[in-house]
């Protein structure tokens, strides 16, 4: 784990929390792990590998979360991939279209539905300062803003999605669940 994802989770424990670094490559959600648990060894942080282009992998990182921790208050969305072999509309392939897809849409999609249905469960104990709900924060490319030198088809039009707000977060909003 590496760049936003680490350096996210890396700021979440500093600010208290424990944290569960979910990677593709296991080896590097561990050395993040283990870098957080040598700076903060009041908090928890754990790694798991999972492909969020799999919808199981990201229900059970969501369950892992509830079951380490207790509940879910923070999902943070920011994997994705830009393929290299995402091109303009005349040359970008279907395969890599649908794999752009897979990842950077539905996996997002997937990281939402789990994380709701996890906050659902949390109750307000305000003792421990902890409230029902929870925030679901979702990382764009700076593509949707600025446009890209390479053409990106996929990687493009994915931007230009998440950098508007949806209706659903709109409606999500009344049920205490911060996008």
């Amino acid at each position: 784990m590496q760049g936003i994802g680490l350096e996210s989770s890396i700021l979440f424990a500093q600010e208290g929390a424990n944290v569960l670094l979910v990677d593709i490559n296991l080896e590097a959600a561990q050395a993040g792990a283990a870098l957080i648990d040598h700076r903060y060894p009041n908090v928890k942080a754990l790694a798991i590998k999972a492909d969020v282009g799999k919808e199981e992998d990201v229900k059970n990182a969501v369950d892992t979360a509830v079951k380490e921790f207790g509940r879910l208050d923070i999902m943070f969305n920011n994997a994705g991939i830009m393929h290299p072999e995402d091109d303009n509309a005349l040359n970008t392939e279907e395969r890599i279209w649908d794999l752009t897809m897979q990842i950077n849409l539905k996996g997002v999609w997937w990281g939402c539905k789990y994380a709701i249905l996890a906050m659902r469960n949390n109750l307000t104990d305000e003792a421990k300062g902890l409230h029902a709900g929870g925030s679901i924060i979702n990382t764009a490319s700076f593509v949707a803003i600025m446009g890209a030198a390479t053409p990106q088809l996929a990687c493009s039009f994915l931007s230009l999605l998440f950098a508007r707000k949806s209706a659903n977060a709109d409606r999500l909003l009344f049920d205490r669940y911060r996008f």
